[in-house]
């Protein structure tokens, strides 16, 4: 690993003096005769190239979003360097930027990446992990983005900005099928209704037959059931005036996943540092299991639902741009999972005698409603002002019920369990007044100057109740005279910020450092925390980011090579875990995360392009019992990439791409503990440290298509995880052992794309 890290900073050296160079702003933009083209970002609230903005930022335009075949969010975060993601479940995805993300699914938290559709803030992550279709360009922007993007923004935010209806009418429709009876389709409706009104009409659906079986009933798990609409109306009663109205459904419907027992991938001996309980899961679920067969009950079910309403209006005028953005969410999520699965079912080894004929029992039903408003208006300065600033107002709201039970029982060690419904009732406030300006000193050196007040408020009322008054166990937060019946509310108030000053040299290149700050409301602990921390918010997180970097192109533009190296000290970074008992610890550590992001892109000729991207992250807690701990989600190295050829053939044109993703090991959680390290329980378990990790594998998508004439019609082959590679993407800890969640196997299909013009 030294040699590596060797390597690593001498490369990274040489990027840096011989590009006088970098950090990302990176689109696999379409090649134009060997050069690369621009592509315009709104990443400052106002309209640049990706070049001129002095931020970490990773572009994926529509040509890019086609190309590589990209659908989901997962895709995006697997292109994108030091970018990480997850899912639970279908409403539970867990983004992570530079180490810095969220486990919680509480009402009462909040996430550390912000997800934004057409700059709308998503309140809840059971909302923010949706399609990816009829999209003119994803931004993903690393670190935190408080200043201009607002609330919880303090690890960094994604940007999803779909394609705006237009005047020309045309059409366009996609299908694609492949193993799984995977079905993907799409259709774009667009086109002028008046001469100054323009509608476009998007649809989506989705679906596949699953991964993986229910041993118990045969059933497929893993599966998929997507509809997705996106219905919009622009208005244009001037030349300086336009509204644009817009709608978006989405639901799904899935069985649930399969969720398997880890020790099947464990080849440890049982011992000191090992849950006694390995033994007997091994007795009962041997090494060598498939992981793609799982046990659930018939009625395991996930649905989700999301509504969404946007107004957008813009006034151009001499003095700048006014834009009044207003938005409305709903989003309803329900399942259903029955983990009664550990028995003796057809596997190796003896039956256990009664009463260990499950050695688990787990059921967990959620069903949540989140209901968001927000407001927010600005006014911009022209695009040939020679200051440029932008300065706003920001409201938001949000209303979050959620109830769920819980019914845990084991049977290795004496029988013991609960069965206990929460509720949850969550009401969020916020407002913040914001502005940034760039004041240019000379043709080459500008500086930019942001701030932001904000103030959050936040009330939380918390109910359990026990389904079974004679069994109060350990491990479940009811105990003997101790209600728990919580109402608690608190407030915060910050001021964040950004200065950044950027010098552009003679031959064109930006060269750029940056000091920002970021904040994130503290929130009040899950509902599995014992009833004395309940009611008491954690301390709101802070961040300082220190980062420089470079954005250049050569050669003509056809090199791009991009590089951003950044410190972030973390105060109050809000964390969880799973303890031995099943209850999900909310604590705070101050945090350190360093690191580097390279990406590279290069159209040498015609028809030719290639990208490469790399990314080194130390992300550790920084002092107390905990000190040197690795942060979850955050590996140490990654690196990426992707090739394109495009070449004429029979009257038409074909294009091979192929997109490449390597990712080293990391955890899923936190290693933590309460007290000083003993020779018992050190701070970083090596137990722990086992059970959660993800060990490094390696992604490789592929696509082959062909357009005959004038190109209105596509064929391709396409594949992902072309390799089959078998590797978690989360891991629930529990009593030493636990579940893994499994990333998608080999896929892959043809499709036809249709467009009118």
């Amino acid at each position: 690993m030294t040699m590596i890290r060797t390597v690593v900073t001498r490369c990274l050296m040489a990027a840096a003096g011989a590009a006088v160079t970098v950090p990302p702003a990176l689109a696999q933009e379409a090649v134009v005769a060997g050069r690369l083209e621009e592509v315009i970002v709104t990443a400052q609230k106002r309209a640049e190239s990706a070049q001129d903005v002095p931020i970490a930022l990773t572009v994926f335009d529509s040509t890019a979003l086609a190309r590589a075949n990209i659908t989901r969010i997962e895709e995006i975060a697997l292109r994108t360097p030091n970018f990480t993601m997850m899912r639970v479940n279908v409403g539970e995805p867990q983004f992570y930027i530079r180490g810095v993300g969220s486990t919680s699914d509480s009402a009462a938290g909040d996430p550390t990446v912000g997800i934004f559709q057409d700059e709308i803030y998503v309140g809840r992550v059971s909302g923010a992990a949706f399609d990816i279709f009829d999209m003119e360009r994803v931004e993903v922007l690393r670190g935190p983005q408080g200043t201009l993007f607002g609330r919880n923004t303090s690890g960094g935010a994604v940007n999803f900005i779909p394609n705006r209806p237009e005047q020309e009418f045309y059409s366009s429709a996609y299908l694609s099928y492949g193993n799984y009876d995977a079905i993907d389709g799409r259709f774009v409706l667009n086109g002028g209704l008046t001469d100054s009104i323009a509608g476009r009409l998007s649809l989506s659906h989705r679906e596949n037959s699953g991964f993986s079986e229910n041993i118990t009933t045969g059933a497929e798990l893993d599966d998929e059931d997507n509809w997705s609409v996106r219905g919009q109306v622009l208005f244009t009663p001037s030349d300086s005036s336009r509204l644009l109205l817009a709608y978006d459904y989405v639901t799904d419907d899935t069985a649930g996943n399969a969720r398997v027992p880890f020790p099947v991938f464990d080849t440890g001996q049982v011992g000191a540092g090992n849950n006694l309980t390995l033994g007997a899961l091994r007795r009962i679920w041997p090494v060598g299991s498939d992981v793609r067969k799982a046990y659930s009950v018939p009625e395991s079910f996930q649905e989700r639902d999301i509504n969404g309403l946007t107004a957008r209006f813009e006034h151009d005028a001499s003095y700048g741009t006014w834009t009044l953005l207003g938005g409305w969410r709903k989003v309803e999520l329900a399942w259903y999972e029955d983990l009664d699965g550990l028995k003796p079912f057809g596997n190796a080894g003896p039956p256990l005698p009664p009463p260990y004929g499950w050695v688990l029992k787990n059921r967990d039903v959620v069903d949540e409603d989140a209901e968001q408003f927000s407001l927010e208006t600005r006014l911009a300065s022209p695009a040939d002002s020679t200051l440029q600033w932008v300065a706003g107002l920001y409201y938001f709201t949000e209303e979050v019920n959620r109830e769920e039970s819980f019914l845990t029982g084991f049977s290795v060690v004496p029988p013991a369990g609960g069965d206990v419904t929460f509720f949850q009732d969550v009401d969020s406030m916020t407002y913040a007044v914001f502005g940034q300006a760039t004041y240019p000193f000379t043709d080459q050196l500008s500086a930019t100057l942001g701030l932001r007040y904000s103030h959050d408020d936040k009330e939380a009322d918390q109910v359990a109740i026990n389904n079974d008054p004679a069994d109060a166990t350990p491990g479940i937060p009811l105990f003997p005279g101790q209600p728990y019946d919580i109402t608690a509310d608190d407030s915060w108030d910050a001021t964040t910020g950004r200065f950044a000053l950027d010098y552009r040299t003679d031959a064109g290149q930006l060269l750029y450092a940056s000091i920002s700050k970021g904040f994130k409301s503290g929130i009040f602990p899950s509902q599995n925390n014992v009833v004395q921390n309940v009611g008491e918010a954690t301390p709101p997180e802070e961040v300082w980011s220190y980062e420089i970097g470079a954005k250049t192109e050569w050669f003509e533009q056809t090199l791009r090579v991009n590089l951003a190296i950044f410190y972030m000290d973390y105060q109050d970074l809000q964390l969880f875990r799973l303890n031995p008992q099943l209850v999900l610890v909310t604590f705070t550590e101050d945090t350190v995360n360093t690191g580097a992001e390279l990406e590279i892109v290069s159209a040498p000729a015609d028809g030719l392009e290639f990208g490469l991207n790399f990314a080194y992250l130390d992300a550790e807690v920084d002092g107390g019992v905990n000190d040197g701990a690795e942060l979850p989600r955050a590996p140490e190295f990654s690196f990426g990439g992707f090739a394109q050829y495009s070449w004429p053939l029979a009257g038409g044109n074909m294009a091979l791409r192929a997109d490449f993703k390597w990712t080293d090991d990391y955890r899923t959680e936190i290693a933590y503990t309460t007290s000083p390290p003993t020779a018992t329980s050190p701070a970083s378990d090596a137990a722990n440290a086992r059970i959660t990790a993800i060990e490094s594998f390696a992604l490789l998508d592929a696509r082959l298509s062909y357009a005959p004439g004038e190109g209105n019609l596509e064929f391709s082959l396409w594949g992902k995880n072309l390799t089959d590679e078998t590797y978690p993407t989360h891991i629930i800890p529990f009593l030493g052992n636990g579940f893994s969640i499994f990333a998608p196997p080999r896929t892959f299909g043809v499709s036809v794309a249709w467009k009118s013009r």
